[in-house]
C-alpha cells in the first residue's frame, strides 16, 4: 500500500492531517465551541451503547440502502463542510467524485469555496446542496436556483446558525467570519504554511484555480457574512419547500417538537445534528436524542444523524436507534487533506469494510433489519421508544 491506501483508521488519518495542514486550518476543521463539551460527547455517547451479537449464523450482509429514494451502497453520506477548496486542490469536486465512486452522496457546503456548477460539471450525481440564511431570501433564492439549474436534487437547510458558535481557536487564528485580511493575519498564516511545505507546494501548484476560489470566499466572508441575517424560521422552511423542486432536508434538529415542526413545514428528511459541536456548547450528543426524534415523526419523515461517527460500529448503532443513514464530516476532511480525492475514497473504503465486518460479527444479514434488538440495554445510553430488545 502507498499514499492514502496506507491509512488504516480514521484516527490515523486525523494524526496525518495534523502534520499536513497549517495549524489554523487544522484547528478550523478539528475544533468545537467553547469548552468543546458537546464535541467530545458526540463520540463518547456511542461508547455507552453496546451491541448484542447473534451466534450460530453465517451471513453475507447487505449494507446498501436508500435515502429519499436515492440508492446508496452504504448508509453513510458526506456532510457539508466549509473551506474544502483550501484543504486540498481536488476540493469539493474531488470529494463529490469520491462519494460517487463509493456509491453515496456528498453535500456541497455553501462555504466550500466551489460553486455548484463546477461540482456538477466535474463529478457525477446525485448532488445535494447546503444552504444557510446569510444574505436574506433574495440571496438564498438565487443560490438554490443555481443549484437546481446545475442538477442538484437535495437541499440541506442548516438551522443552527447564525451566529457562528464561539470557536475560540478560530478566534485566535482570525478565521471567524467576517474575516478581515490584515498584515498580521497574512504573516501568521504564512509562517504556518512554511512549516507545512507539503500543503504549501500542493496549493501553489494548483495555481490560478485556487487563487480564484480564495478571492471569491474572501468577498463572501468580508461582505455578505457581515450583513445582519436572521436564522431560518419554520416559515422560511415552508417558503424553501415551495421554491426548491427537489428533496428538502432540515439539519440541526435536537428535539422531538422541532422534528414535528420541521415535518409539518415540509421537510422530507430530518438530520439530527449539533453542527459537530461547533454551534452551541452543552447541547446533547446527537445519538442521545435520536430515539426521541424518531419516535416524534414515526415513519412519515426519514431521519438521518451526524456527529461523532468515527467507526462503522457507530453507524450500526445509529441505525439500531432508528436513523436511516448517517453523515460524516471530519473523517472525510482528514482523507482529503491526506490524499485529495483518493484520500476521501480511502476513508469511505474503511467505513464500508468496517461496516461489513461489523454486520458479519453481529450475525445481521441486512442493515434494514437493524433495530433495538441488536443493542444491549444500558443504564446510561439512549433507548429506542419503546425499547425492542428481546
Amino acid at each position: 500500500m502507498s499514499g492514502p491506501n496506507r491509512i488504516l483508521t480514521i484516527s490515523e488519518a486525523r494524526l496525518r492531517t495534523s502534520r499536513i495542514l497549517p495549524r489554523a486550518l487544522y484547528e478550523y476543521i478539528e475544533g468545537g465551541t467553547e469548552d468543546e463539551t458537546t464535541l467530545a460527547e458526540n463520540e463518547n455517547a456511542f461508547r455507552s451503547l453496546t451491541l448484542r451479537p447473534r451466534m450460530g449464523v453465517d451471513v453475507e450482509p447487505n449494507v446498501a440502502t436508500t435515502v429519499l429514494g436515492s440508492p446508496l451502497a452504504m448508509p453513510l453520506l458526506l456532510a457539508p463542510a466549509g473551506m474544502v477548496q483550501i484543504i486540498h486542490p481536488d476540493g469539493a469536486a474531488g470529494v463529490a467524485r469520491a462519494a460517487a465512486k463509493a456509491g453515496t452522496i456528498a453535500v456541497l457546503s455553501r462555504t466550500a469555496m466551489c460553486p455548484p456548477e463546477e461540482v456538477a460539471r466535474q463529478s457525477p450525481g446525485p448532488h445535494w446542496f447546503q444552504i444557510t440564511p446569510t444574505g436574506g431570501r433574495n440571496v438564498v433564492k438565487g443560490l438554490i436556483a443555481r443549484a437546481a439549474d446545475a442538477g442538484f436534487t437535495g437541499l440541506v437547510v442548516t438551522l443552527d446558525g447564525p451566529p457562528p458558535g464561539n470557536r475560540e481557536a478560530d478566534l485566535r487564528n482570525g478565521v471567524v467570519p467576517p474575516v478581515r485580511i490584515t498584515a498580521g493575519l497574512v504573516g501568521r498564516f504564512a509562517a504556518q504554511a512554511l512549516a507545512r511545505p507539503r500543503w504549501s507546494i500542493r496549493m501553489l501548484a494548483a495555481g490560478r484555480r485556487q487563487k480564484t476560489a480564495i478571492s471569491s470566499t474572501k468577498r463572501t466572508l468580508s461582505s455578505e457574512a457581515m450583513r445582519k441575517s436572521g436564522r431560518f424560521t419554520w416559515g422560511d422552511i415552508e417558503w424553501l419547500k415551495r421554491e426548491w423542486p427537489g428533496s428538502l432536508l432540515v439539519k440541526g434538529v435536537l428535539t422531538g417538537p422541532d422534528a414535528i415542526a420541521a415535518s409539518i413545514a415540509g421537510a422530507d428528511a430530518i438530520i439530527v445534528s449539533n453542527h459537530g459541536g461547533r454551534a452551541l456548547d452543552g447541547v446533547p450528543a446527537t445519538i442521545n436524542v435520536l430515539p426521541e426524534i424518531v419516535a416524534a415523526v414515526g415513519k412519515s419523515t426519514e431521519v438521518l444523524l451526524d456527529g461523532g461517527i468515527r467507526r462503522a460500529s457507530s453507524v450500526a448503532k445509529a441505525l439500531c436507534l432508528g436513523a436511516r443513514a448517517v453523515l460524516i464530516g471530519r473523517p472525510f476532511l482528514y482523507g482529503l487533506a491526506c490524499g485529495g480525492e483518493a484520500g476521501v475514497e480511502r476513508i469511505l473504503q474503511i467505513f464500508r469494510a468496517e461496516l461489513v465486518r461489523t454486520m458479519k460479527l453481529l450475525g445481521c444479514p441486512d442493515v434494514a433489519t437493524l433495530d433495538g434488538r441488536w443493542l444491549q440495554p444500558t443504564r446510561t445510553g439512549p433507548q429506542p421508544f419503546p425499547f425492542q430488545n428481546q
